[in-house]
């Protein structure tokens, strides 16, 4: 089966109308995303991803390279017809109502009459709308909006989702339903591609993460290999010594202390060193234990790094 989402070599610039100056949007970008996958796209404000998920949809065309979404081009409408989008900022008509909104929708897809007759009750009580369907969209909350608008991207049953931050406005009740549904989305084989700051959240369900910073791929792969390779061993020691303070400290080590023991952060390569040198100044160690690095952290110091080689 084909990459649900493929992006080859892609650079984008934008020119300013007065200067006429290209400012890179996307750079040499190459990243693919398998069918059946979560997905989570990260990076800082400004970083490109707007940009990519309007080129994946054919909002936007790249300057280079190549873009291609369940085996055809961005835009193509047999690529566009299994596809469901949920924007960052909605545009729904005020004097609309969810029930006509969706009914609306349904014929913008092409779906059948019963079909959606059907679907469209089921959707709204997923959307926990249920007693609000007949309330103008203009009275709706952020969180109810948003609710809504995930609702109208399941409509047509796509095969991709891409959603941008589809938890904003959420409440955490409102945050774990939209998880849960990702959940069962992806236990049907269906394939997300979805934007997030939360990435305490994301950490949770996604299978792969993508991570870009001023237009550029600083990694991508599958989160269990990415957390795995950034974490570090724990060492547990009765106390430390200001050399062995000043040892661990040159070599990246962190240092937490505590009200009984000292706790020595090190990359698994250092641990042997770390043990040897510990047992040589007189230290207890108490334990050891690997601790995996978060995603939070990955992201912050990819971002920081990338930031210093600028």
């Amino acid at each position: 089966m084909p990459p649900a989402i493929e992006f080859h070599s892609v650079t984008k610039q934008y020119r300013g109308r007065s200067s006429g100056e290209g400012v890179t949007a996307l750079a040499d970008v190459s990243f693919e995303v398998a069918a059946g996958e979560v997905c989570g796209f990260l990076g800082p404000n400004g970083a490109g991803k707007t940009t990519c998920i309007n080129t994946l949809m054919g909002f936007l065309f790249a300057d280079s390279g190549e873009v291609a979404v369940l085996g055809y081009p961005p835009g193509d409408v047999r690529a566009k017809s299994r596809i469901g989008f949920v924007p960052e900022n909605f545009a729904f008509h005020p004097f609309l109502t969810a029930s006509k909104l969706l009914r609306f929708h349904s014929v913008l897809a092409g779906l059948d009459a019963e079909i959606a007759a059907s679907r469209i009750p089921e959707l709204i009580a997923k959307a926990q709308l249920c007693g609000h369907e007949d309330l103008h969209i203009g009275k709706y909350s952020r969180g109810m909006v948003q609710r809504l608008g995930i609702a109208q991207a399941l409509l047509g049953d796509p095969q991709l989702l891409v959603l941008d931050e589809p938890t904003s406005g959420l409440d955490p009740a409102g945050r774990r339903d939209v998880r849960e549904n990702l959940l069962a989305l992806k236990s049907l084989g269906k394939t997300v591609f979805l934007s997030s700051h939360n990435l305490t959240e994301l950490e949770q369900f996604a299978d792969r993460v993508i991570i870009i910073d001023h237009g550029r791929l600083l990694c991508e792969g599958p989160l269990a290999e990415m957390l795995d390779r950034g974490g570090r061993v724990a060492i547990l020691v009765d106390s430390l010594p200001a050399e062995m303070d000043l040892f661990l400290s040159d070599r990246g080590a962190a240092i937490e202390r505590g009200a009984q023991n000292v706790r020595v952060l090190v990359d698994p390569a250092l641990k042997r060193e770390a043990v040897e040198r510990l047992w040589a100044a007189g230290c207890d160690v108490v334990s050891m234990y690997p601790v995996r690095s978060s995603l939070e952290d990955l992201f912050l110091t990819l971002v920081s790094d990338a930031e210093k080689a600028r």
